[in-house]
């Protein structure tokens, strides 16, 4: 899983596709629940889903939601805390299309999945590509406060999300622009 996006772009997203404050700010009014997915796709190229949410969304609506995705962008999935089966219920939806399970140490129980082990807070790898995935907390959307973090992006780093009160996937053509012009992106 080396090369990530076909066109080898950093693949940029945020934590979650849906958030109640974006139900209002970035999703059209009149836009049917299992469509938010593919509408943020046309935004972003991966989202990092909290375990709560895919572990606990209802199955009809997530596999409607993974059906309108058709695989355009990659799912990272944070590990379930427990290892109980209901934990996992979900998985065989989500391993159906572009995923990565986001895990503290590699699990032989989900080796379908490629395994990505958290380095620190907020970094996972691929053991065998190298490439990694960064989560950003941002309190605002301030390109010039992620323009200093951008320059200490390593050629690794293959996803980058945005995570806290100032993420959103309305910020990100904007991010992904400023990212281009400083050739990270």
């Amino acid at each position: 899983m080396s090369d990530l996006s076909a066109d080898g772009r950093l693949l940029l997203g945020t934590v979650g596709w849906e958030r109640d404050d974006w139900l209002s700010s970035y999703y059209p009014a009149d836009l049917p629940p299992e469509w938010r997915p593919a509408y943020y796709a046309n935004d972003c190229g991966c989202v990092l889903l909290k375990a709560e949410s895919w572990c606990r969304a209802d199955s009809d609506t997530l596999a409607e939601s993974l059906d309108e995705l058709d695989g355009r962008i990659l799912i990272f999935l944070e590990q379930p805390a427990g290892d109980s089966p209901g934990a996992w219920s979900n998985l065989s939806l989500l391993q159906e299309c572009p995923a990565v399970l986001l895990v503290d140490r590699p699990n032989p129980n989900h080796a379908r999945l490629p395994q990505w082990v958290a380095q620190d807070a907020g970094i996972w790898v691929d053991s065998d590509s190298d490439a990694s995935l960064v989560r950003w907390s941002v309190d605002a959307l301030d390109l010039r406060d992620l323009r200093a973090r951008a320059g200490s992006l390593d050629e690794t780093v293959r996803a980058l999300v945005l995570d806290g009160p100032g993420a959103s996937p309305a910020g990100v053509p904007e991010l992904r622009t400023m990212l281009e012009l400083m050739g990270i992106a």
